[in-house]
């Protein structure tokens, strides 16, 4: 099993673990004066993460329409039938609501960007993710809904095997405090996990 989506800076998709990923976003414009003059313009766009095993994570950062100069980040995940994400995509997954990315302001982080690696400083934009009650959903025309040790999954067949997300209903609204970090066109995500932040994902600018 394995984390399938970002924990979008400290999300709820934390929560969200299968053996396989799905969805793609496109661009998105900025919302309103208020968006255009932020900091956090430069975050808008759509991101990639790099192949993780027939998994592909994508993540759409938008402005809310609301003028709050909050973000509001789209996180899907993409499974691939190719183990090397080459080919057409076999499953798509997302959640049923958006997250939102309220800012919390800026801090200098000492984050590791690989397990072995020495810590590098980072500026970090600081944001509470918050999201509504919500689902999981895995779509795709070969996805099959089937019992996985007496738990309901969505299924794919991939060339190894098969990649199965598990459906664990309606999940609780939680607000989670993170932080996004840009070097060039490399995107860093990082949480606040036992009181240090550290990193979660790493994405490049699709």
């Amino acid at each position: 099993m394995k984390k399938l989506l970002a924990v979008l800076a400290g999300s709820a998709a934390t929560l969200l673990t299968a053996c396989g990923g799905g969805g793609s976003g496109t661009t998105q414009q900025l919302a309103g004066d208020s968006g255009s003059t932020s900091p956090l313009a430069a975050y808008v766009g759509t991101w990639q993460s790099a192949c993780d095993h027939h998994d592909r994570q994508v993540l759409v950062i938008a402005f809310k329409n609301d003028g709050s100069g909050s973000l509001e980040l789209t996180p899907t995940g993409e499974t691939y039938f190719k183990a090397d994400c080459s080919g057409p995509v076999v499953a798509t997954d997302g959640m049923s609501a958006k997250i939102t990315g309220k800012p919390d302001g800026t801090a200098d982080m000492l984050i590791k960007l690989a397990e072995n690696a020495t810590a590098t400083s980072l500026r970090v934009d600081k944001i509470t993710s918050s999201v509504p009650a919500y689902t999981f959903l895995r779509t795709g025309t070969t996805v099959k809904y089937v019992q996985v040790d007496g738990k309901n999954n969505w299924c794919v067949d991939v060339d190894n095997g098969s990649s199965c997300m598990q459906d664990d209903g309606m999940q609780p609204a939680l607000s989670i405090p993170g932080g996004l970090s840009l070097r060039g066109n490399e995107l860093y995500t990082v949480m606040l996990d036992k009181g240090a932040y550290v990193l979660d994902m790493h994405y490049v600018k699709k």
